[in-house]
């Protein structure tokens, strides 16, 4: 995490730093992401940075932690609600915030995604806790759909839950290469329309899959 000469940088200069550092980790995995053209880009001597993050691995911790950061401010703003949805309402709305999260911040889904699938500095434990606490998350919502009567008792809540996790990550690969595609808004930040709409038939179609399955 930055050290308190970090927190103490004006506004702007902290944001250019965290900026070219995001495209840096967006563009390579861990090992190839280079402190050397972070800092030529954000105007900043090599030995200032490292008088705000201990080193390499520092600073990615802390753009992991702008990744969770970013996704958790957005499931709130979506589960807001005091009462609690039915189950495929809950299903459709998450997906619906991962979606949107590789639209609106593609570049922190590329950093969360090489953390998770290529080489890090994450420990393999963190890494299955991580995914563990996912599983369990929708072993949970599963459950609470089979007390409602909205999924089938016999239904297995591990095995249920392991294929939405599979699901949920996927997805975020797919809405990746389908907003490169349909991409022509200057402002890759900013869904356009026509990938809001397309999105919105993706998730749709997964959650139909889903529910009812595949067979005639």
């Amino acid at each position: 995490m930055p050290l308190q000469t970090f927190d103490n940088l004006p506004q702007e200069k902290r944001q250019r730093i965290i900026e070219c550092a995001v495209d840096e980790f967006a563009q390579h995995d861990y090992a190839s992401a280079s402190i050397s053209k972070i800092v030529a880009k954000a105007g900043i001597a090599k030995g200032s940075l490292y008088q705000y993050f201990n080193d390499k691995s520092d600073l990615y911790s802390y753009l992991l932690d702008l990744v969770s950061q970013t996704k958790a401010n957005m499931m709130a703003k979506a589960f807001r609600q005091e009462n609690r949805m039915p189950f495929f309402e809950s299903l459709q709305a998450l997906f619906s915030v991962m979606a949107n999260f590789e639209l609106q911040y593609p570049k922190l889904a590329k950093i969360g995604y090489k953390a998770t699938s290529g080489k890090s500095p994450l420990p393999e434990d963190l890494l299955i806790k991580g995914k563990r606490a996912t599983i369990h998350y929708f072993v949970t919502l599963i459950n609470q759909g089979k007390a409602s009567g909205e999924i089938r008792s016999e239904v297995d809540a591990e095995v249920a839950a392991f294929i939405f996790v599979s699901a949920l990550s996927e997805i975020g690969n797919y809405v990746s290469a389908y907003s490169l595609k349909t991409s022509t808004d200057i402002n890759p930040e900013k869904p356009t329309p026509a990938q809001l709409s397309g999105i919105e038939r993706l998730y749709q179609q997964v959650i139909m899959i889903l529910k009812n399955g595949i067979a005639n």
